[in-house]
């Protein structure tokens, strides 16, 4: 998959000379193919977001779970 960034970028100047020649069509797929960088920019944003919330429960159940048997089996 592309750069989302590059993207935004080629949809920028897509967009600018849609605009500077008249061309409706190439203005807006300028301007879809900036739409489409911001979503997977954000995807990917809360991706990160996830896999991070989903770490940290993990590591919280993990903690429980060895305090538990470290009571069941008199180590605390």
């Amino acid at each position: 998959m592309s750069n989302p960034k590059i993207d935004k970028a080629k949809g920028q100047v897509k967009e600018a000379v849609g605009k500077a020649t008249g061309d409706k069509q190439l203005e807006t797929e300028g301007k879809a193919e900036q739409a489409s960088a911001t979503v997977r920019e954000k995807v990917g944003e809360i991706t990160a977001d996830v896999t991070e919330a989903v770490g940290n429960a993990v590591e919280g159940v993990v903690n429980v779970a060895t305090n538990m048997k470290d009571k069941v089996t008199g180590k605390a």
